[in-house]
């Protein structure tokens, strides 16, 4: 028995290797819809847009019509992938315990396009909230989903995708968590979003999103200020924040934007000399994926679930 485990942790860790280093244009050759994977993980293609899409599920046993699941979204960095993900966001152990259901999408050749049609500024044309939706319709179809809690989380490009649902989609997505990514101002200025829960995780010395000078993002994407005010209008919250700060592996201002609309909240981590990668930390011994679901969890599509 003990042989086989190692055995096959081996062979999952080969799948990531092997598919994090295809080419970034390489798309699925799964034509089947559903093939079983190691550890868990299930692989599903939709057709999409004339494209075979492809996105890893997770279930935790008990899903049946008197135990309705709610869906985490999980999405890749630029030119990053599913597996890669999984990789360094791993949420199964939460999920096994909190009965949730995780995806993990992959973007059309490794990026994710959360601008909306008529978008002069975007060169990608890639239907992706389209693509979201074909997901939901499909899980909702092949298991027991509580659509009231849908949650996204996301890093970078893939954080982008997040806030871009909690803009756009707000009808749809309870609540988002964003490492080291900004709100893209095109789809912000271009939506009307509901109330919607927003955690915020991000590096003062991130060099790919930066934390503070907008034009170096081009000026295409808000800063973290900005979007906090953006998403604090939004939700009608206290303008300034609650703070403490607190110490691991380097300092961290946590900030809470208080008294928003139907009690959503905006939360934010500034990670002190943080950099541009799933950053990892603990506060009062839990740890920052669990953090990310602690905060996520408080909500559903009508606000914070009593």
């Amino acid at each position: 028995m003990g042989k086989s485990l190692f055995m096959k942790n081996i062979y999952f860790l080969i799948i990531i290797i092997f598919i994090g280093c295809e080419e970034e244009n390489s798309t699925s050759s799964n034509k089947d819809n559903i093939e079983e994977v190691e550890n868990g993980f299930i692989s599903l293609s939709i057709e999409h847009d004339g494209q075979t899409r492809r996105y890893f599920t997770y279930i935790p046993e008990g899903n049946d019509e008197s135990n309705p699941f709610p869906v985490l979204f999980n999405f890749h960095g630029g030119s990053g992938n599913a597996t890669g993900q999984i990789y360094i966001a791993d949420f199964r152990s939460i999920a096994d315990t909190a009965k949730l259901i995780l995806v993990y999408p992959e973007g059309l050749y490794g990026d994710w396009n959360m601008s909306l049609p008529g978008d002069s500024d975007s060169k990608n044309s890639t239907d992706d909230y389209g693509f979201i939706e074909k997901m939901i319709v499909q899980l909702s179809n092949s298991y027991v989903v509580d659509e009231d809690r849908l949650y996204a989380v996301g890093f970078s490009n893939g954080a982008g995708m997040a806030h871009g649902l909690a803009a756009s989609q707000s009808n749809r997505f309870a609540a988002i968590a964003s490492m080291a990514g900004n709100l893209y101002k095109n789809v912000a200025n271009n939506s009307n979003p509901s109330p919607t829960s927003i955690l915020t995780i991000h590096g003062t010395l991130d060099g790919s999103r930066p934390y503070y000078d907008e034009s170096l993002l081009a000026g295409y994407y808000y800063n973290i200020e900005n979007m906090h005010s953006y998403w604090v209008d939004k939700n009608q919250c206290d303008e300034t924040p609650i703070e403490s700060t607190f110490f691991s592996s380097g300092s961290i201002i946590h900030q809470t934007f208080e008294n928003c609309l139907d009690g959503h909240s905006i939360e934010h981590y500034k990670v002190m000399n943080g950099g541009h990668y799933w950053l990892s930390f603990f506060q009062n011994n839990i740890p920052t994926n669990q953090i990310i679901w602690n905060f996520l969890s408080q909500f559903d599509i009508n606000g914070k679930i009593n």
